[in-house]
Protein backbone atom coordinates (compact mmCIF):
# COMPACT_ATOMS: atom_id res chain seq x y z
CA UNK A 1 0.00 0.00 0.00
CA UNK A 2 1.39 3.72 -1.04
CA UNK A 3 0.77 6.35 1.42
CA UNK A 4 1.97 8.99 -0.77
CA UNK A 5 -1.14 10.92 -2.92
CA UNK A 6 -2.60 9.65 -5.74
CA UNK A 7 1.27 8.07 -6.65
CA UNK A 8 0.00 4.26 -7.36
CA UNK A 9 3.69 3.55 -9.20
CA UNK A 10 4.47 0.92 -6.27
CA UNK A 11 6.23 -2.59 -7.68
CA UNK A 12 5.41 -4.29 -4.26
CA UNK A 13 2.93 -6.82 -5.33
CA UNK A 14 1.44 -7.85 -1.77
CA UNK A 15 -2.08 -6.40 -1.45
CA UNK A 16 -4.00 -3.61 -2.96
CA UNK A 17 -2.07 -0.30 -4.19
CA UNK A 18 -4.33 2.73 -3.32
CA UNK A 19 -3.80 6.41 -2.07
CA UNK A 20 -4.53 7.94 0.75
CA UNK A 21 -7.05 10.47 -0.39
CA UNK A 22 -9.01 7.50 -2.34
CA UNK A 23 -9.25 5.18 0.94
CA UNK A 24 -10.71 8.54 2.66
CA UNK A 25 -12.82 8.61 0.09
CA UNK A 26 -14.23 5.42 0.21
CA UNK A 27 -14.39 5.64 3.93
CA UNK A 28 -16.83 8.72 3.98
CA UNK A 29 -18.55 6.95 1.20
CA UNK A 30 -19.18 3.66 3.76
CA UNK A 31 -20.41 6.10 6.71
CA UNK A 32 -23.28 7.80 4.43
CA UNK A 33 -26.10 5.51 5.72
CA UNK A 34 -25.76 2.86 3.27
CA UNK A 35 -27.46 -0.07 5.70
CA UNK A 36 -23.69 -1.76 5.07
CA UNK A 37 -20.67 -2.17 7.39
CA UNK A 38 -17.30 -3.32 5.51
CA UNK A 39 -14.81 -5.12 6.46
CA UNK A 40 -11.34 -3.27 5.64
CA UNK A 41 -10.35 -5.53 2.74
CA UNK A 42 -13.40 -4.36 1.05
CA UNK A 43 -12.24 -1.41 1.75
CA UNK A 44 -8.98 -1.73 0.52
CA UNK A 45 -10.39 -3.40 -2.73
CA UNK A 46 -12.62 -0.40 -3.39
CA UNK A 47 -10.23 2.39 -3.04
CA UNK A 48 -7.74 0.55 -5.21
CA UNK A 49 -10.54 0.75 -7.76
CA UNK A 50 -10.78 4.48 -7.02
CA UNK A 51 -7.26 5.29 -7.31
CA UNK A 52 -7.52 3.64 -10.48
CA UNK A 53 -10.38 5.02 -11.92
CA UNK A 54 -9.14 8.95 -10.88
CA UNK A 55 -5.36 7.89 -12.48
CA UNK A 56 -7.28 7.15 -15.81
CA UNK A 57 -8.83 10.20 -15.50
CA UNK A 58 -5.79 12.16 -14.95
CA UNK A 59 -4.82 10.59 -18.32
CA UNK A 60 -7.27 12.25 -20.22
CA UNK A 61 -7.02 15.70 -18.17
CA UNK A 62 -9.88 14.91 -15.56
CA UNK A 63 -8.72 15.56 -11.74
CA UNK A 64 -10.23 13.90 -9.24
CA UNK A 65 -12.44 16.33 -7.85
CA UNK A 66 -14.04 17.10 -11.15
CA UNK A 67 -15.97 13.84 -11.17
CA UNK A 68 -17.45 15.16 -8.31
CA UNK A 69 -19.25 17.34 -10.99
CA UNK A 70 -21.56 14.38 -12.43
CA UNK A 71 -20.71 10.98 -10.41
CA UNK A 72 -20.20 10.13 -7.14
CA UNK A 73 -17.17 7.89 -7.85
CA UNK A 74 -16.25 6.20 -4.26
CA UNK A 75 -19.35 5.03 -3.91
CA UNK A 76 -20.10 3.56 -6.94
CA UNK A 77 -16.70 1.82 -6.56
CA UNK A 78 -17.69 0.91 -3.10
CA UNK A 79 -21.10 -0.57 -4.32
CA UNK A 80 -19.12 -2.35 -7.11
CA UNK A 81 -16.59 -3.95 -4.88
CA UNK A 82 -18.64 -5.00 -2.20
CA UNK A 83 -21.77 -6.30 -4.46
CA UNK A 84 -20.47 -10.00 -4.85
CA UNK A 85 -20.27 -9.65 -1.21
CA UNK A 86 -23.54 -9.23 -0.56
CA UNK A 87 -24.90 -11.63 -3.59
CA UNK A 88 -22.82 -14.51 -4.46
CA UNK A 89 -23.23 -15.55 -8.08
CA UNK A 90 -23.29 -19.27 -6.66
CA UNK A 91 -25.18 -20.40 -3.49
CA UNK A 92 -22.75 -21.84 -0.67
CA UNK A 93 -24.09 -25.17 0.42
CA UNK A 94 -25.83 -25.50 3.70
CA UNK A 95 -22.56 -27.51 5.05
CA UNK A 96 -20.43 -24.17 3.91
CA UNK A 97 -22.38 -21.78 6.00
CA UNK A 98 -22.51 -23.50 9.14
CA UNK A 99 -18.61 -23.98 8.54
CA UNK A 100 -18.48 -19.88 7.94
CA UNK A 101 -20.92 -19.61 11.00
CA UNK A 102 -18.13 -21.95 12.74
CA UNK A 103 -14.89 -19.78 11.84
CA UNK A 104 -17.06 -16.36 13.46
CA UNK A 105 -18.12 -18.02 16.50
CA UNK A 106 -14.03 -19.33 17.01
CA UNK A 107 -13.18 -15.60 16.07
CA UNK A 108 -15.51 -13.74 18.00
CA UNK A 109 -14.42 -16.41 21.15
CA UNK A 110 -10.57 -15.98 20.27
CA UNK A 111 -8.43 -14.49 22.93
CA UNK A 112 -8.00 -11.49 20.44
CA UNK A 113 -11.57 -10.55 20.34
CA UNK A 114 -12.88 -12.42 23.91
CA UNK A 115 -16.53 -12.08 23.48
CA UNK A 116 -19.28 -14.41 24.27
CA UNK A 117 -21.56 -15.74 21.44
CA UNK A 118 -23.31 -19.33 21.26
CA UNK A 119 -24.31 -20.91 17.94
CA UNK A 120 -27.56 -19.20 16.76
CA UNK A 121 -30.18 -21.08 14.48
CA UNK A 122 -29.27 -21.98 10.95
CA UNK A 123 -25.93 -20.70 10.32
CA UNK A 124 -25.76 -17.59 12.73
CA UNK A 125 -24.00 -17.16 16.02
CA UNK A 126 -25.65 -15.21 18.71
CA UNK A 127 -23.27 -12.12 20.75
CA UNK A 128 -23.78 -11.40 24.56
CA UNK A 129 -24.20 -7.25 24.16
CA UNK A 130 -22.06 -5.23 26.29
CA UNK A 131 -23.17 -2.25 28.60
CA UNK A 132 -21.55 -0.21 25.67
CA UNK A 133 -23.76 -2.16 22.95
CA UNK A 134 -26.40 0.47 21.26
CA UNK A 135 -29.84 -0.30 22.45
CA UNK A 136 -31.83 -2.53 20.76
CA UNK A 137 -35.04 -4.89 20.62
CA UNK A 138 -38.32 -4.07 23.09
CA UNK A 139 -36.72 -3.20 26.22
CA UNK A 140 -33.24 -2.34 24.50
CA UNK A 141 -31.38 -5.09 25.84
CA UNK A 142 -31.27 -7.23 23.05
CA UNK A 143 -28.35 -9.37 21.93
CA UNK A 144 -26.71 -9.80 18.72
CA UNK A 145 -27.23 -12.14 15.70
CA UNK A 146 -24.87 -12.17 13.40
CA UNK A 147 -25.12 -14.65 10.29
CA UNK A 148 -25.00 -15.96 6.82
CA UNK A 149 -27.10 -17.39 4.45
CA UNK A 150 -26.52 -19.55 1.03
CA UNK A 151 -27.74 -17.13 -1.43
CA UNK A 152 -26.18 -13.66 0.48
CA UNK A 153 -23.89 -12.40 2.21
CA UNK A 154 -22.76 -11.99 5.95
CA UNK A 155 -25.43 -9.77 8.04
CA UNK A 156 -26.17 -8.85 11.72
CA UNK A 157 -29.39 -7.83 14.04
CA UNK A 158 -30.01 -7.22 17.36
CA UNK A 159 -31.73 -10.80 18.40
CA UNK A 160 -35.41 -9.74 18.24
CA UNK A 161 -38.20 -10.77 15.82
CA UNK A 162 -38.66 -7.44 13.63
CA UNK A 163 -35.23 -5.94 14.27
CA UNK A 164 -33.84 -3.88 11.05
CA UNK A 165 -30.89 -5.81 9.31
CA UNK A 166 -27.68 -4.47 8.51
CA UNK A 167 -25.27 -6.65 5.80
CA UNK A 168 -21.90 -6.92 6.49
CA UNK A 169 -19.67 -6.45 3.09
CA UNK A 170 -17.06 -9.23 3.89
CA UNK A 171 -15.35 -12.42 1.93
CA UNK A 172 -17.21 -15.51 2.71
CA UNK A 173 -14.02 -17.33 4.22
CA UNK A 174 -12.31 -17.72 7.69
CA UNK A 175 -10.20 -14.52 6.90
CA UNK A 176 -13.49 -13.08 6.44
CA UNK A 177 -15.18 -14.27 9.29
CA UNK A 178 -12.30 -12.87 11.57
CA UNK A 179 -12.98 -9.39 9.74
CA UNK A 180 -16.77 -9.76 10.81
CA UNK A 181 -15.75 -10.59 13.75
CA UNK A 182 -13.91 -7.27 14.79
CA UNK A 183 -16.70 -5.79 13.10
CA UNK A 184 -19.09 -7.08 15.83
CA UNK A 185 -16.35 -6.64 18.50
CA UNK A 186 -16.49 -2.61 17.48
CA UNK A 187 -20.20 -2.68 17.59
CA UNK A 188 -20.56 -4.60 20.75
CA UNK A 189 -18.18 -2.05 22.54
CA UNK A 190 -19.71 0.83 20.94
CA UNK A 191 -17.36 2.25 18.68
CA UNK A 192 -19.61 2.52 15.74
CA UNK A 193 -22.18 4.39 17.71
CA UNK A 194 -25.19 2.86 16.41
CA UNK A 195 -25.43 1.75 12.90
CA UNK A 196 -28.74 0.41 12.95
CA UNK A 197 -30.37 4.29 13.03
CA UNK A 198 -28.53 5.39 10.00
Amino acid sequence: MTDTGTDTGSTATEGPVFSTEAYAAVEKAARSGRGTLYAPSVLEHAAELLTELWAAGERHGVTASEWGWSVDLPSGALDVVARPYERPKEERTAEETLTLARYLREALTSEEIGLSAKPGPRASVIVERSADTPRGGFHGDANLIVGIASNVGWDIAFNQSGAPLLSIAAPASKAGASQVAEIVRALVHGELGNPFRR
